[in-house]
């Protein structure tokens, strides 16, 4: 499969972006927190029909934001600006963990460019996190504390990995700069699933890593939910298993109108 990289002007600076395949309805992935459009390899390399990624704004090629905005209300602009930026006028997005909220959110605000929403191994609405968690997720959060304090958040999460996995994750979590993640985190304890369904009616799935379901999971918050579920995987299901991935998704574009 050929691809071809480029850069494309977002609202807060340049955004590097990797296209492969032609025809078809469009799909764009959504990298995670701290993550890389690398970790769409497989299904871009998959995919007949054009596809599309990109490094959010501050992680990977992309340029940071001198504003500092880096909240998923903020990185849904980085999606619509390649969208736009590469005449997509209709397509299927697809959004992993962090990723997952930039995506709902760009549903929530373009709603009628969507053919398809998947929303890969992220919750909706959180709980309000009990004082004491909060405290700790900002004393956590500190610079003197950061490096630790994330390497212990990403262990459990890369449990069942493939090694080259663990590998890659943790190598950009460490090259993405502290503002980016921590303002990501924040972003995410404040994200609120009902206002985006209450604009997107359009199709929906989700798929999510049966040792990861949380009660904000999107198929408990709101029953009826289709939903694919995945065992012996870390959180980046789609790198330690492509193939299944790849099939799960294969089976939800089926389901949609070619154009």
């Amino acid at each position: 499969m050929t691809s071809t990289s480029q850069t494309v002007q977002g609202p807060a600076g340049r955004l590097a972006v990797t296209e492969t395949g032609s025809g078809g309805l469009p799909v764009v992935f959504v990298n995670s927190n701290a993550g890389r459009r690398a970790q769409w390899a497989a299904q871009q390399a998959h995919l007949k029909q054009r596809s599309v990624s990109f490094d959010l704004r501050g992680m990977g090629d992309s340029e940071l934001d001198a504003k500092g905005r880096y909240g998923s209300t903020d990185m849904a602009e980085d999606v619509h600006a390649v969208a736009t930026a590469l005449g997509l006028e209709r397509f299927v997005l697809v959004g992993h963990s962090f990723g997952g909220d930039v995506a709902a959110e760009y549903a929530r605000r373009w709603p009628e460019r969507l053919a398809g929403l998947v929303i890969v191994d992220a919750g909706g609405t959180m709980p309000p996190l009990p004082p004491e968690q909060l405290q700790a997720f900002h004393e956590g959060t500190r610079p003197e504390s950061y490096r630790a304090y994330m390497d212990a958040w990403f262990t459990p999460i890369l449990q069942n990995a493939k090694p080259r996995t663990r590998e890659a994750v943790m190598r950009w979590l460490h090259e993405t700069p502290r503002e980016v993640v921590v303002g990501a985190l924040m972003s995410m304890l404040a994200f609120n699933s009902d206002r985006v369904f209450e604009r997107y009616k359009g199709p929906f799935h989700t798929l999510v890593v049966d040792a990861f379901i949380q009660p904000n999971a999107y198929h408990l918050l709101y029953p009826g939910t289709p939903h694919t579920v995945f065992s012996g995987v870390s959180h980046w299901l789609m790198m330690d298993a492509p193939e299944r991935f790849n099939a799960a998704l294969d089976a939800f574009l089926a389901t949609l109108p070619p154009r």
